[in-house]
C-alpha cells in the first residue's frame, strides 16, 4: 500500500497543474482506454462506487474535459473526452510515461516482463476471488 500510494502522490504531483488529481486521471484514463464509456462502465473497471464516479464525471465535464453523447438507449450517456480533454490527456500521458520510465530504467527486460507477469497473476486472483465472493 505504500508504494501504491508513493506512485499516486507523484501522478498528483504531475497532473497539478492541468487541475487534476489521480481520481480523475483514472476516469480519463478509462474514458479513453475505452473510446467512451458509460459511468456505470467506469465505476466497474476501477472498482468504485458509482457516486464517486458521479462526482468525478462532474469536475472533469466542469473543466471541459469530458462531454456526453447520447446512446442508444436514450436512458445512458456515454462519456468521451472533448478535444480540449483528449489533448490534456495526451500531455499528461506523456509525462506520466516519463515519470513511470524514469521508474524502471534500472530493471532489465526480463525483470519487467516477470513483474508484469506477477501482477496480472495478482489482479486475476483477485478477479477471481470477487467473482467468487459475488456468487455465494
Amino acid at each position: 500500500m505504500r508504494c501504491a500510494r508513493m506512485f499516486s502522490d507523484e501522478v498528483n504531483t504531475i497532473l497539478l497543474p492541468y487541475q487534476l488529481n489521480y481520481s480523475l486521471w483514472q476516469v480519463m484514463f478509462v474514458i479513453q482506454e475505452k473510446q467512451g464509456c458509460t459511468s456505470i462502465e467506469i465505476a466497474e473497471y476501477l472498482n468504485v462506487s458509482k457516486p464517486s464516479i458521479a462526482k468525478r464525471t462532474q469536475i472533469l465535464a466542469q473543466l471541459n474535459i469530458v462531454s456526453q453523447v447520447q446512446t442508444e438507449d436514450r436512458r445512458q450517456k456515454k462519456l468521451v473526452l472533448s478535444p480540449s480533454g483528449q489533448k490534456m490527456y495526451l500531455q499528461c500521458a506523456a509525462e506520466i510515461d516519463q515519470f513511470e520510465q524514469q521508474l524502471i530504467q534500472h530493471l532489465n527486460q526480463q525483470e519487467i516482463l516477470r513483474s508484469v507477469q506477477v501482477l496480472h497473476q495478482i489482479s486475476n486472483a483477485l478477479e477471481a476471488s470477487k467473482a467468487g465472493t459475488n456468487h455465494e
